[in-house]
């Protein structure tokens, strides 16, 4: 049984590392991992990427957000929609984003729906990964369900400190394919590998 003291625990600490870094190593951290994103064949074979809009300290991602908008392909981005719930909503601009669940910046109203088999690659935030590509996330179980419901290569985002050799999980939690950080790529199912080109 997984122990939620031992969650949280882990969670306000690397929530702490992440609120004592820096603006400088914040972008630098950012541009790395975009860069690690744009690398990878998954990404840019994928027709429909779904990505986030980062809040309290993780790693941003808009360049990759602007670079499938520039592409001409399906940005889609995460609305919750009840406890736990969340759907995917495609996102022209990001001027189509307003402050939505917990003032994380969402589709508005006039996004269209995108159906969770379509997407071909979803960029996933958490606080921690393991090296088996185990997921920490807020505690709220939105991704856990919404990724159970897809077929999509499953990419998570962390720092460099919160890639883990162990992260508490429990059977219902779905494994990342790869894990990102702004100096290191973890292909864990063999779904996406680096650019070695």
């Amino acid at each position: 049984m997984t122990d939620g003291r031992e969650k949280e625990a882990l969670r306000a600490a690397l929530r702490a590392r992440r609120a004592a870094l820096d603006t400088a190593r914040r972008q630098a951290d950012a541009e790395a991992v975009c860069a690690r994103v744009l690398a990878l064949p998954a990404y840019r074979r994928a027709r429909v990427v779904m990505a986030y809009a980062a809040v309290r300290g993780e790693l941003d991602v808009a360049g990759v957000l602007e670079d499938v908008l520039a592409s001409g392909r399906v940005l889609a981005m995460p609305r919750c929609e009840g406890p736990g719930r969340m759907r995917a909503y495609a996102v022209e601009n990001r001027g189509r984003l307003a402050p939505g669940t917990f003032g994380i910046q969402e589709p508005d109203g006039s996004c269209p729906a995108v159906k969770a088999g379509e997407i071909g690659l979803i960029l996933v935030p958490g606080t921690a990964f393991d090296r088996a590509g185990n997921r920490l996330g807020q505690g709220g179980g939105y991704y856990d369900r919404f990724l159970a419901g897809t077929r999509a290569v499953r990419v998570g985002i962390c720092h460099d400190f919160a890639l883990l050799d162990r992260v508490p999980c429990a059977a219902h939690d779905v494994r990342m394919d790869a894990v990102l950080t702004p100096s290191f790529t973890l292909s864990i199912t063999g779904r996406v590998e680096p650019d070695h080109s």
